[in-house]
């Protein structure tokens, strides 16, 4: 398959978190056109099991307009590991330190919009401790059992991208998923 061939390149925006390219292209046909890529240090993302309950962060989040339930994540400072930022982005949003991380791969979130991948991680062997809170996040640790919480990722409660597809390879890896005819 013929992939995308950039043309011309340039900045349109930057913060300390994001920036916007204007990047004109040749599509796979052969066409031009004009994508938007937000660039993005990479991410991490965990979900966190406390015996039978998983944590959540629900947080009000400003594209949406609405609060969100998901799972924790963010993205890596400079030099830092995925388990690394996905240790951090823990002790920040929920004040939790895992003991076990297993590496459950990666998604991305919006492949036409967004460069770089979210890690998965799986954490279990959870102790609380204090937040070290961003102050300009406003996070709710919300605890809910993991069958409730598969539950309410297919039925649309849980409706955040990321956590829906950690939910869903978190399901198989623990046996929780099966497929067939009910």
């Amino acid at each position: 398959m013929k992939s995308y061939q950039r043309l011309t390149s340039r900045e349109v925006y930057r913060n300390p978190y994001i920036s916007v390219e204007a990047h004109e292209v040749l599509h796979p046909n052969g066409k031009p056109g004009e994508y938007a890529l937000l660039v993005a240090p990479p991410a991490s993302a965990a979900i966190i099991a406390d015996g039978n309950d998983l944590l959540f962060a629900r947080q009000p989040r400003f594209g949406a307009q609405t609060e969100v339930i998901e799972i924790v994540k963010g993205g890596a400072c400079e030099g830092e590991s995925p388990l690394e930022c996905a240790k951090r982005e823990a002790r920040e949003e929920l004040g939790i330190e895992a003991l076990h991380w297993e590496p459950m791969g990666e998604i991305y979130e919006i492949p036409s919009l967004v460069n770089a991948p979210v890690q998965l991680f799986f954490a279990h062997g959870v102790q609380h401790v204090d937040a070290d809170e961003d102050s300009l996040e406003a996070v709710e640790l919300l605890r809910v059992p993991d069958e409730a919480a598969i539950r309410a990722a297919a039925s649309g409660q849980i409706n955040d991208a990321v956590t829906v597809a950690a939910l869903l390879r978190y399901a198989l890896h623990r046996g929780r998923l099966r497929f067939g005819i009910p």
